[in-house]
């Protein structure tokens, strides 16, 4: 970690603590403030919203020692005033938004890859791994816009409206991915022998692994939820290569067992995400 991310996350565990000292009033009204301003883009100097925003808390903070509300003290319209921040906000240097692009890219790249080796049939097509990382790069745009105009803004109303626009937005990101990998030509595409596909697994899974736990506590639960899951597919496309076990995974019984294996590490996925996000609201 470079000395800029080390200096975004103490700003970012320090306002995790000075917010525990707002009134329940004042909380929720600052959070609407600080999601609306983190999620209003991807370019923005992080260090400069960060710093933003903990300006915006100890400002809150003084006030409310004087008895005086949030809404009081930043106005009864904190979107006007939130988008006048926004527009002096410096844009993040060029390594910066290389960095993030890489990020996506590649946490995209790693689970094309790790899909595509489950399967010792399929090659790895280069196309499909740009084409995937461009879209992944899109969806993430796009939640990052949904999020910025629905926090003061109710773009959707009633729970069974949203929940169709929600199910119909995922079948759209699920169906798209499923579109490139059926119709991108495979002119570009990587076959690797049996030894050498187990092999890109276990140094996967290790790499990926290693990466989740040498993130601070706080940033390794936002990752440690994707283990399980990586962990099983990873084991799946080893058992799938080795000679002993490559017929029988192949066979009725093998491929229901790779449906639980996937559903289970689903599962735990959502179990531990569950977890994740309770302890966090405690």
């Amino acid at each position: 970690m470079n000395k800029h991310d080390n200096s975004v996350e103490k700003i970012i565990n320090l306002n995790n603590q000075l917010r525990e000292k707002l009134s329940n009033e004042n909380k929720e009204y600052y959070e609407q403030l600080l999601l609306y301003i983190r999620s209003a883009g991807l370019f923005y100097d992080d260090y400069e919203i960060e710093n933003l925003l903990l300006q915006i808390l100890q400002d809150i903070i003084s006030a409310q020692n004087d008895s005086q509300s949030a809404e009081d003290f930043f106005g009864k319209s904190p979107q006007v005033a939130a988008d006048e921040l926004i527009h002096n906000l410096g844009k993040c240097s060029k390594k910066q938004t290389l960095k993030l692009v890489m990020l996506i890219f590649g946490i995209s790249f790693f689970f094309t890859i790790l899909n595509t080796l489950t399967d010792p049939d399929k090659g790895i097509n280069i196309l499909i791994l740009i084409l995937n990382g461009i879209l992944s790069f899109l969806i993430v745009g796009i939640v990052f816009f949904i999020i910025h105009k629905s926090v003061y803004t109710k773009i959707i109303k009633g729970k069974i409206a949203s929940f169709v626009v929600l199910w119909v937005f995922c079948v759209l990101i699920i169906g798209s991915f499923v579109l490139i990998q059926l119709f991108t030509p495979s002119i570009l595409t990587l076959h690797l022998s049996k030894s050498l596909g187990i092999l890109a697994i276990v140094i996967l899974i290790i790499a990926v692994t290693i990466w989740a736990f040498s993130h601070e506590k706080q940033d390794r639960k936002i990752w440690l939820p994707f283990l399980p899951f990586i962990w099983i597919s990873g084991i799946i496309g080893i058992i799938s290569r080795l000679s002993l076990t490559e017929k029988w995974m192949t066979s009725s019984n093998g491929k229901i067992t790779i449906v639980i294996l996937i559903v289970f590490g689903m599962i735990v996925f959502w179990a531990l995400t569950y977890f994740s996000l309770k302890e966090k609201k405690e």
